[in-house]
């Protein structure tokens, strides 16, 4: 039975539908492209493809933003030439739609770039002060030599992204002494900062700081960003820390 796939755009002036029609066609798909405006208009395409023997026709909506009134349209016309031609299996697909994931892609690689232009290794991420033998200044790649590594952290917090160190394991490398019993994770955001109990902070408290080989984003709360899973209060979730101290 043969087959074939029509995408359809609101104007023909779309030159996004017709790059992924030449895609879908360099890996052996029969798609073509219709417009509801213009030409090739909808019917016309759908004519072609019945010419060469198409037995079933999928029609795929191709709009990047939900409008019921283009869908309606593309419904309303695929139905009047479905009338004539009873025999042939014309199915309207679901529209592709503006996928929320795309921006995340993109916004991913932007992230990348400004990283490898504007980042360095062995510039100051994280200070640890207060109740400790010495002020210690962790950078990226301080932090990405710390042995204990949590590669995904989404196996602690589900839905969440990114690697991370827990606070135990920073704490122990920046030789903390005796005589704290709260952490106080300070916020690059106009001075906003979260206390909490040292004994809480070390027991389940991880730290954030890259995703793959890549510093974390502001937009995901970097260049640090505390989560304590076991606890709720809204303090163990704390963006942009660039500052622990340790208070009695």
């Amino acid at each position: 039975m043969a087959h074939a796939t029509i995408l359809v755009a609101p104007r023909a002036d779309d030159a996004c539908l017709v790059r992924v029609v030449d895609a879908l066609r360099r890996r052996g798909i029969a798609a073509e492209a219709g417009v509801l405006d213009g030409r090739p208009a909808v019917e016309d395409v759908l004519a072609a493809c019945i010419r060469r023997k198409a037995e079933r026709i999928a029609v795929l909506p191709f709009l990047f933003c939900e409008d019921e009134e283009v869908l309606r349209r593309i419904r309303q016309r695929v139905d009047g030439f479905r009338k004539v031609h009873a025999d042939v299996g014309i199915h309207v697909a679901p529209a592709v739609g503006f996928d929320a994931r795309l921006v995340e892609i993109a916004q991913d690689y932007i992230d990348r770039t400004e990283t490898g232009l504007h980042s360095d290794a062995a510039a100051p991420l994280l200070t640890v002060e207060g109740c400790i033998r010495a002020r210690t200044v962790f950078t990226y790649a301080d932090l990405r030599r710390i042995p204990e590594q949590i590669e995904d952290v989404g196996q602690v917090i589900p839905g969440r992204r990114g690697s991370a160190v827990s606070v135990a394991d920073l704490l122990t490398c920046a030789s903390a002494g005796e005589g704290a019993g709260h952490a106080v994770f300070h916020s690059a955001d106009d001075g906003y900062f979260a206390r909490v109990s040292l004994a809480a902070a070390v027991e389940n408290g991880i730290l954030v700081y890259r995703i793959g080989e890549h510093r974390l984003p502001e937009r995901l709360g970097g260049p640090v960003r505390l989560f304590i899973p076991e606890t709720d209060d809204r303090c163990a979730n704390v963006k942009n820390v660039v500052r622990l101290e340790l208070i009695p």
